[in-house]
């Protein structure tokens, strides 16, 4: 045995490496939740605000200075491990601020309602005030800081989620973190990170792929083809996904969520009434079709022209949704004291582009343009040549035209003939187009439906078609920014009158599948190709 100095300087020299595996004191726990956090917990969003913060609590426990002496990182293919340095500059790339690119762990917030980053000084609040997302987790230490206190908060429920999370990065059996509160008490808890919170349940493989059909409750294919490209169109989805703006502040959401309160003239909302059908869409797990009984309602409440049960027109009820949003909006936005411009609705920040008209004086030369918003692009298809394609219709579109009667010149002040042209300004996101299939005649007061095949390309390349195109430069150049990928259709088959509505969406594994009222099967490329297109949906690869 050693002697008891020897004994003191052995126990003496192992002391370092027992504190370099012994996590500091955590005094976090003290922190109480301030008046926004307590009302927040107290409503029907609490399950959904500890879900997403034991999500998004990971990304700064994995950056804590405090653990990273305690924690060793390797790589998934061959187990080396990955140097602290390294780590450091993989984090500084992956976590910046979204709009200035500040990575100072210190400095940089993650929102807890929306993927968001932003830098405390400045783009962190900017984010709180414009969307009233309040509450954001420090990166640096796991805490939730309310915007609208200017202060951390802390609940006890989160706290366990995050002393749980520090225990999983830890490797620590049983759920004990090895970390002391305050008073000196170690937490021991059994909470797993893994498990579901109690309310919560994860939904099945196939339900996230949200591939459900819609029933038909008489001739309403209309609606439910409409609404299967919305339910699947990536930007759309991301937007109800992150909508707590609508979710916290709308007093129609109990009419929607689950309640037994009847939908009325007073509580009709289409916004809630999609964010209900995301939910359902994408976490039951049944496979049974979907319902419009609300849809139909809240609809009718809205527009009395939709009322009944005859068959509407797919692309007027498009525009209808898309109105709906944007005063859904407004009206929310003032409900919570949010700054209304730049409007942020989904029409505006996914659909709206520019169309730009320049009509040019044939005595002086001098072109007058004017700029005008753009939600679709309505083409002919009549008076094409034989199997004509969609950049026919573009060309047909944008091509310089003859004014029929004379065009006074602000320049030079004469009348004389005139040519006009279109072109995009600015294009949107998500691009819609209408080929206008249907037309009516006037005299008769008769419609008709137009039957031409038009040729539609997978992946629609604009650059000649926007307002910054040279031709004399460089006519075959290519813009990647503005070449767009198709990813949903809707078909017309049938008669005018008489007809009915199919939609054909891809999915984000490039898969087709045909939306048939509550039929949904797989759809090959070349049936995409080979079908006769009324609407279609093009979404851009650079956002």
């Amino acid at each position: 045995m050693l002697p008891a100095t020897s004994e003191s300087a052995a126990v003496a020299n192992q002391l370092p490496n027992l504190q370099q595996h012994t996590p500091p004191p955590d005094n976090y726990g003290q922190i109480k939740p301030c008046s926004h956090l307590r009302s927040v917990l107290e409503t029907k969003a609490y399950q959904t605000v500890l879900n997403t913060y034991q999500q998004a609590v990971a990304i700064s426990i994995a950056i804590n200075p405090l653990l990273s002496s305690h924690l060793v990182y390797q790589l998934k293919k061959d187990g080396l491990k990955v140097s602290h340095s390294r780590l450091d500059e993989f984090k500084a790339k992956a976590l910046r601020c979204s709009l200035c690119d500040t990575s100072n762990f210190y400095l940089v917030f993650v929102c807890l309602q929306c993927p968001h980053v932003g830098c405390y000084k400045k783009h962190g609040m900017q984010h709180a005030k414009e969307s009233g997302h309040m509450f954001a987790i420090d990166s640096h230490n796991g805490l939730l800081f309310c915007f609208s206190c200017g202060n951390y908060t802390n609940h006890s429920d989160l706290n366990r989620i995050r002393l749980s999370c520090v225990a999983a990065c830890l490797g620590s059996p049983n759920g004990k973190t090895g970390i002391t509160f305050g008073n000196g008490t170690e937490n021991d808890t059994s909470f797993d990170v893994d498990s579901n919170i109690d309310g919560y349940t994860r939904p099945l493989g196939s339900a996230i792929q949200g591939l459900k059909g819609i029933v038909n409750m008489g001739s309403t294919c209309f609606m439910s083809c409409i609404l299967q490209t919305m339910l699947h169109n990536p930007l759309v989805r991301y937007q109800f996904f992150n909508n707590d703006l609508h979710f916290f502040n709308c007093p129609s959401q109990p009419h929607y969520n689950g309640a037994d309160e009847m939908i009325d003239e007073n509580s009709a909302c289409i916004t809630c009434l999609i964010d209900s059908a995301f939910k359902d869409f994408y976490t039951t797990p049944t496979a049974e079709g979907y319902g419009l009984t609300n849809l139909l309602t809240t609809a009718w409440y809205k527009n009395r022209l939709l009322a009944g049960f005859q068959e509407q027109d797919a692309h007027e009820f498009w525009q209808f949704l898309l109105n709906e949003f944007h005063s859904d909006h407004e009206r929310v936005a003032e409900l919570a004291d949010i700054l209304l411009l730049p409007c942020r609705c989904i029409m505006h920040s996914i659909f709206l582009g520019e169309l730009e008209s320049s009509i040019a004086c044939n005595s002086c030369g001098n072109v007058t343009k004017t700029v005008d918003p753009l939600v679709d692009l309505p083409l002919e298809i009549n008076h094409l040549n034989e199997n004509p394609s969609l950049y026919d219709c573009l060309d047909q579109f944008t091509h310089n035209e003859l004014l029929d009667v004379n065009y006074r010149c602000s320049l030079c002040g004469k009348e004389s003939k005139a040519h006009k042209s279109l072109r995009i300004k600015k294009l949107s996101p998500v691009l819609s187009i209408q080929l206008k299939r249907f037309k009516h005649n006037m005299l008769l007061d008769k419609a008709s439906k137009i039957e031409t095949k038009v040729d539609i390309p997978l992946f629609l390349n604009l650059t000649k078609y926007a307002s910054d195109w040279d031709e004399t430069t460089a006519p075959d150049a290519i813009d990647t920014n503005k070449v767009y990928e198709l990813f949903a259709m809707v078909h017309h088959q049938g008669l005018v009158n008489t007809g009915h509505y199919v939609a054909l969406v891809k999915n984000s594994s490039g898969q087709w599948f045909k939306f048939d009222d509550s039929v949904v099967s797989y759809a090959s490329q070349e049936e995409v190709k080979s079908t006769n297109a009324y609407l279609l949906f093009y979404i851009s690869h650079t956002i």
